[in-house]
């Protein structure tokens, strides 16, 4: 009985062996030099003073994992907003402040750099900086900004006319 088993035992792993393995496609890879990120004002979604940088990804696409900096000056705010998907941030420089849940209800603490918060979908939250701070976002798209209070939303306000001299 064994020395029938043998035979088949060898066709059978020999057949395996025969096949090569293929792996799963692999992406690109993806390596950014902080000295080579390219800075611009932030999107009209956010107050007019922070500079915006997209690192990888598109955060427009919808199932696109995308990672996006921010650099907010000193005293800047973005008021009570969620958004539709989670949103994973680290703090890279400065401090940033958030306050989480519903305002009534809302906790506030302050990160350093290093520091890491993920904020579930739909979870109400502001930032706010004293010192100014440079974070890091990641999640997948499509990223979208929802206030809770629309009059907070920048995308709301006319624009102011020029001053004439």
């Amino acid at each position: 009985m064994k020395s029938a088993l043998l035979p088949l035992l060898l066709l059978s792993t020999g057949a395996l062996a025969a096949e090569p393995a293929t792996a799963p496609a692999a992406p690109s890879h993806v390596m950014a030099r902080a000295a080579d990120i390219a800075w611009g004002d932030a999107p009209p979604f956010l107050e007019r003073g922070a500079q915006f940088a997209l690192v990888s990804g598109d955060p427009g696409k919808a199932g696109s994992l995308f990672v996006i900096r921010l650099k907010m000056p000193a005293g800047y705010r973005i008021a009570r907003h969620w958004h539709p998907g989670d949103e994973h941030v680290t703090v890279l420089e400065g401090s940033l402040t958030l306050s989480m849940g519903e305002a009534a209800k809302a906790h506030a603490e302050t990160f350093a750099p290093g520091d890491y918060v993920l904020l579930p979908a739909q979870m109400q939250h502001e930032a706010s900086t004293t010192s100014g701070a440079v974070v890091q976002i990641h999640g997948t798209g499509p990223f979208q900004i929802n206030y809770v209070d629309a009059k907070d939303d920048p995308r709301n306000r006319k624009a102011e006319p020029a001053k004439s001299k």
